[in-house]
């Protein structure tokens, strides 16, 4: 019997896609893959996407993307300080900081910034826009002080770990009393999660693990001492070449069905709001 890494309920096979097996939580409608891919594996498929995958493309239009990061530290700031420059000063930390764009909007904001990224090549380029400031390092093996970060970011990043609770609790303690954390992930209880199904494009794996639900979310921050404070859903403004050919990686089957809009689709640089069933989540350290 599976058993869910959130709350310990029972876990129900719902389908199988791309040789892997969902199972659902009974009580809180957590999902995991299984079986959970290998530490080689994940490396592999990681750096391999940086060089021809969804990483490459984010890196290719990371200017246009930028405008998600901003919507993104301006959602926090609203929690934060009622002061005029609320970041000024806070040490904050952003686990899996890829490239580092949210890290240099926070700076901008007067922030202590400080990333960590596993990804060598995204390493390289974070650093030469904040240097020494972004290190090669798995949060779970770096050494940090017991509440040195005010802040902690996790974005797009507790649905590709094996262990997210253990990932929360290790943020938990880094994280000042009163600090916060905030996480952007795919909300496996959302409305288009529940109308697609399999064919839901964040179940992908071997790039996602874990699918939280609000409530499994919700529930794995206050079981580590974190109180959420703040939910909404994640309407994203990308340009709809993006959108097309990330489905290359996430939604093969309606990047497939699209093929001949290719041309068009390819090259156009319109923006549109795009809802895929995410959420950011903020909570607060109690």
């Amino acid at each position: 019997m599976k058993k869910c890494i959130v709350c310990g309920s029972r876990q129900r096979k719902i389908f199988s896609y791309k040789h892997f097996n969902y199972y659902k939580c009974d009580n809180c409608g957590h999902v995991t893959t299984y079986p959970l891919p290998t530490k080689q594996s994940i490396s592999k498929h990681y750096s391999d996407k940086f060089k021809k995958g969804n990483y490459s493309l984010l890196n290719s239009y990371s200017q246009k993307y930028n405008k998600v990061y901003e919507g993104i530290a301006n959602t926090l700031l609203l929690f934060i300080s009622k002061k005029n420059k609320p970041l000024l000063n806070k040490r904050v930390l952003d686990v899996g900081c890829f490239t580092g764009d949210l890290l240099v909007i926070f700076k901008r904001m007067g922030a202590d910034v400080y990333g960590l990224e596993l990804q060598k090549e995204a390493v390289k380029i974070a650093n030469e826009r904040l240097p020494k400031k972004v290190f090669e390092a798995d949060v779970m093996s770096r050494k940090f002080n017991l509440g040195e970060f005010d802040i902690v970011t996790l974005t797009g990043l507790v649905e590709h770990v094996t262990n997210p609770v253990a990932l929360l609790n290790k943020v938990s303690k880094i994280t000042k009393r009163n600090g916060y954390i905030l996480i952007q992930t795919p909300n496996g209880s959302s409305f288009p999660a529940k109308l697609l199904k399999k064919y839901w494009p964040p179940y992908s794996p071997v790039e996602h693990i874990h699918l939280f639900t609000k409530k499994s979310l919700e529930m794995a921050l206050e079981q580590n001492g974190f109180e959420p404070i703040y939910y909404k859903n994640h309407w994203k403004s990308l340009p709809i070449s993006y959108v097309y050919n990330m489905l290359e990686n996430f939604g093969p089957e309606f990047h497939s069905l699209m093929k001949p809009l290719a041309k068009v689709l390819s090259k156009s640089n319109l923006s549109l709001p795009f809802y895929v069933g995410e959420m950011i989540v903020i909570a607060k350290k109690t």
